[in-house]
């Protein structure tokens, strides 16, 4: 595909397209990175006494994957904004009509040029989309509008929202971000942890636990015993598996070092040598932290609901960590009233999440780690 990086790449490839534009669409697609904008320019060929249509796929605009979404990109979806200043563009140079029916978020369901007579307007946003055939889903909104209700009315009935374990090494004032997880249970050094951070939780709304040098230096021994055992059997058959020779060079490989031996793993395949790589790289989390003087420090949330949660990001995403109520409640408006927003501001401000000085509201460094 053609990467569309500018309004010169696009002017370029509408001239080659040959004949006299008269549409330029953008509509979204995806794939196993995320989501991008392709572009489509119909034209008119004319020769002598007849013309014909024709539809040229001219390339497409694509700004990274959908990681975007965790690392807070705002805005999340910077392509629309170039494919609505290009498509102007397009427009005053060339007179044709710039389609571009989802200009704000990604969505596949929109009607291409010569389908949007069978479209409706969504009920929410007014785009224009083709009607769901799913009978779970309403018919008069799209996908996204539909999200946004659920997650609403998460938030209005505000849901229970206790998922999620940050877990960080640190030392004095230093803190160093190791991983998010839905569970204790999807961090590599959890089977080793699991029962002394559960003991220790307190279940306040907010559980910070920490795991000492001590705690550390037991936990490596036994994923050093773990190992011992994985690496001793690595190649009786259970660890090798014997895939067919033209099957072989397409296998993905990863080579790990312990106690001076080297082992080639094949993660994806063998169960087995996925736990030999899954206790390669917890060692080296814990060798990390005790080389550092570090401990480890687990954040967790108890009695959290969705209102919480979206007041926490609202403040310290959306307003970089300082606003006011009334901002708050202006965000809310018609899903919470403005007593629900106070009673969730004075919750998180008990649990040292936020802090409150007359209308002004701020987030701590709690809330920074937690979220």
């Amino acid at each position: 595909m053609i990467d569309i990086t500018s309004f010169e790449t696009l002017d370029k490839a509408i001239s080659l397209a040959g004949g006299e534009p008269t549409v330029l669409e953008a509509l979204w697609d995806g794939n196993t990175t995320g989501w991008y904008l392709y572009l489509n320019l119909h034209v008119t060929i004319k020769r002598l006494f007849f013309s014909k249509k024709e539809i040229r796929y001219i390339g497409k605009i694509s700004l990274g994957g959908d990681i975007r979404l965790f690392n807070k990109i705002v805005p999340p979806w910077p392509e629309a904004e170039l494919a609505k200043e290009w498509g102007k563009m397009a427009n005053e140079k060339y007179g044709l009509i710039f389609y571009f029916p989802s200009d704000k978020e990604p969505d596949s369901n929109c009607p291409r040029w010569e389908q949007r007579h069978w479209g409706i307007q969504c009920a929410d946003c007014a785009k224009i989309i083709i009607p769901t055939d799913s009978p779970y889903l309403p018919k008069d909104i799209c996908y996204n509008c539909y999200l946004t209700r659920e997650f609403n009315n998460k938030i209005k009935n505000a849901e229970p929202n206790d998922n999620g374990v940050n877990l960080y090494m640190v030392k004095d004032e230093e803190y160093i971000y190791l991983g998010y997880s839905s569970s204790l249970d999807g961090f590599p050094i959890a089977p080793f942890i699991t029962e002394i951070v559960q003991a220790r939780r307190e279940k306040r709304l907010v559980d910070i636990v920490t795991l000492e040098e001590r705690d550390i230096s037991i936990i490596k021994e036994k994923i050093e015993q773990a190992l011992d055992q994985k690496v001793a059997v690595y190649k009786s058959a259970e660890f090798s598996p014997d895939f067919p020779q033209n099957f072989k060079r397409n296998i993905k490989r990863l080579t790990v070092e312990y106690k001076g031996n080297r082992y080639e793993l094949i993660e994806q395949l063998c169960k087995e040598h996925s736990k030999i790589g899954s206790l390669v790289r917890a060692l080296e989390t814990v060798d990390n932290a005790i080389s550092g003087d570090y401990c480890f420090n687990f954040y967790f949330k108890n009695g959290f609901n969705h209102r919480d949660d979206a007041v926490l990001r609202f403040v310290n995403f959306v307003s970089n960590g300082s606003t006011s109520i009334s901002a708050i409640v202006q965000r809310y408006n018609g899903i919470l009233n403005e007593t629900e927003v106070r009673d969730t501001i004075t919750k998180m401000e008990e649990v040292g999440c936020l802090t409150i000085e007359g209308e002004i509201v701020q987030t701590t460094d709690i809330t920074r780690k937690l979220l």
